[in-house]
């Protein structure tokens, strides 16, 4: 079991990595693109960002979400069936996680718009960025 969880915060925290890192590559913007008398941040700066918001709830959320549909799959599933339904779960999972996160940053005041909009997408993006490292890690490291 603590193998379980210890390879699970593992693979949170190469989501993380993975998942702020691309999303600060994004966003940045080089020097040569940028106007004069404004500020940005570096790439490293926006990583940072990235990381300390995405990380405690890949970490916390995924671990849980990983073991809770493990448990649905495996009791209530054929192999087959597996993978487009934890799909669909972790969707779910991503979604549901990035409200509650959006509803504590924001001291209970979500506001329906285009940012919460971009939020929830990268939420599901993340999720499945977890399930699929989940996935390569099983296939990899197979007992």
């Amino acid at each position: 079991m603590t193998h379980e969880i210890v390879k699970r915060i593992l693979i949170a925290v190469i989501s993380t990595v993975l998942f702020s890192i691309s999303l600060a590559i994004f966003v940045y913007t080089p020097a040569s693109n940028r106007e004069l008398d404004s500020s940005y941040n570096s790439l490293l700066g926006l990583f940072t960002i990235y990381a300390l918001f995405s990380g405690p709830v890949l970490v916390i959320a995924g671990v849980i979400w990983s073991f809770i549909f493990d448990k649905i799959s495996v009791k209530y599933l054929t192999r087959s069936k597996r993978y487009f339904t934890k799909f669909i779960l972790y969707i779910i999972a991503g979604l549901v996680s990035t409200v509650i996160f959006l509803f504590i940053i924001s001291k209970g005041k979500i506001i329906s718009n285009t940012e919460t909009f971009s939020f929830l997408l990268l939420g599901i993006i993340a999720s499945l960025l977890y399930y699929h490292l989940l996935i390569i890690w099983q296939f990899l490291f197979k007992k």
